[in-house]
């Protein structure tokens, strides 16, 4: 199934269930980083701020029911003030992903917040496709240039601890994009940029696309990759 189309869908679904006010798929598929075999289909659904506990409860059922293209569902529902004045601990709804092959459910009701909706956030506003509602720049706020770079930071230290190469040595190369120029890219258009305009290891970056596109078999981070990706930590956390 195309992951627009199953977005479309999903989104006249969960509007028949609860009010909704906006709906944003983003993610790679935004980015234009798609790959069948790897990508989420990434949504943002925004419901209005006096959502009832049936509504949300429908919702969640409604999520977890999914059987989306690529790697499935991963969506965040906020209401319209979490949307618009978008701030630590990032509060949510509902969030949905998948874990250990399955679709789970995570309920806002129980955790503090979700630091990755910055970042959701941040890529809906630049790239974002809206599926219902207003354009995102009238429907969430803006989130502080400091707050991604410490985000990015974070999330590069997570790929050399946690990650394969190709995923640290790629989100480094988006880094550098957004830490240059501003630019929320995809991990393929990062890799791309880094090559054009040399700004990371041409090899190791042209080895990172390679085993992201499934030319190439995974492997964790090595030296090369863990000094590059170490430079740019330090880079985004002098930006900050």
């Amino acid at each position: 199934m195309d992951p627009r189309q199953f977005a479309g869908d999903m989104t006249a679904e969960l509007a028949r269930r609860g009010p909704l006010r906006a709906a944003y798929l983003h993610g790679s598929v935004a980015l234009g980083g798609w790959n069948a075999e790897r990508s989420d289909v990434d949504i943002l659904f925004v419901v209005a701020d006096e959502i009832g506990a049936k509504a949300v409860a429908a919702i969640g059922d409604l999520l977890l029911a999914s059987h989306g293209p690529g790697r499935g569902l991963e969506c965040s529902v906020v209401t319209s003030s979490q949307a618009a004045r978008p701030g630590p601990p990032y509060p949510f709804i509902l969030h949905c992903g998948r874990d250990a092959g399955a679709q789970r459910l995570y309920l806002g009701s129980e955790m503090p917040g979700d630091n990755d909706l910055l970042m959701h956030y941040a890529v809906c506003r630049e790239a974002g496709i809206t599926l219902s509602g207003p354009p995102p720049l009238d429907c969430i706020g803006a989130v502080p240039r400091q707050a991604i770079l410490t985000y990015l930071a974070d999330e590069l230290e997570w790929g050399l601890a946690n990650g394969a190469e190709s995923y640290a040595v790629l989100n480094a190369c988006r880094a550098v994009e957004y830490l240059d120029g501003g630019r929320i890219v995809s991990k393929v258009a990062g890799g791309m940029a880094a090559l054009d305009r040399g700004t990371g290891p041409d090899g190791l970056v042209r080895l990172a696309l390679e085993a992201q596109q499934g030319k190439s078999e995974e492997r964790p981070p090595g030296p090369e990759a863990t000094v590059f990706v170490r430079s740019v930590i330090a880079s985004l956390v002098a930006g900050s």
